[in-house]
């Protein structure tokens, strides 16, 4: 069972390992991410983040989501995190269960936007996001559990005044 889908490009580090894997009360860290699942030595770094007494799996895009979907791990408490709004969007495809997803953290970079505090999209992103939501997921932005949520309408409309 997917308790949340968060996208953050930081993966793995203090709100994810902290906040929100209590706050979702998961069991298991699905990392969906072609590249820290392509490297032994990226794999390490983000199983220094990892809170003791939960599992962690790194597994490309396509293999998250056969991971997700397998009947085995439906009793898992499951929080997913992606870097990206794009591969979020193939998750979502790929996994009816999945309900929230939450734009958590994307650095900034060339042609990206503040939307809020460490949060930049692109219009591309915007775009993925929307279709998410069409598809009926709840899409919010929060930084923390504790923080208010900002709706993806809000988080539109901020991208639109700011670009």
């Amino acid at each position: 069972m997917v308790k949340l889908l968060r996208i953050d490009d930081r993966l793995i580090h203090g709100q994810v390992a902290v906040y929100w894997v209590k706050a979702v009360e998961a069991d298991t860290i699905v990392v969906a991410d072609d590249k820290h699942a392509g490297s032994a030595m990226l794999k390490m770094t983000l199983s220094v983040g990892k809170p003791s007494g939960v599992k962690m799996e790194v597994l490309r895009i396509e293999d998250a989501i056969a991971y997700i979907n397998k009947p085995s791990n439906s009793k898992n408490k499951m929080l997913v995190v992606t870097g990206s709004c794009r591969d979020a969007l193939k998750i979502a495809e790929g996994c009816e269960g999945i309900k929230d997803v939450n734009l958590g953290g994307i650095r900034h970079a060339e042609g990206r936007v503040s939307v809020a505090r460490q949060i930049f999209v692109a219009k591309e992103d915007i775009e993925a996001l929307g279709q998410i939501e069409v598809m009926g997921k709840n899409v919010f932005l929060q930084e923390i559990p504790s923080k208010d949520k900002i709706s993806f309408s809000e988080v539109k409309q901020t991208y639109e005044k700011n670009k």
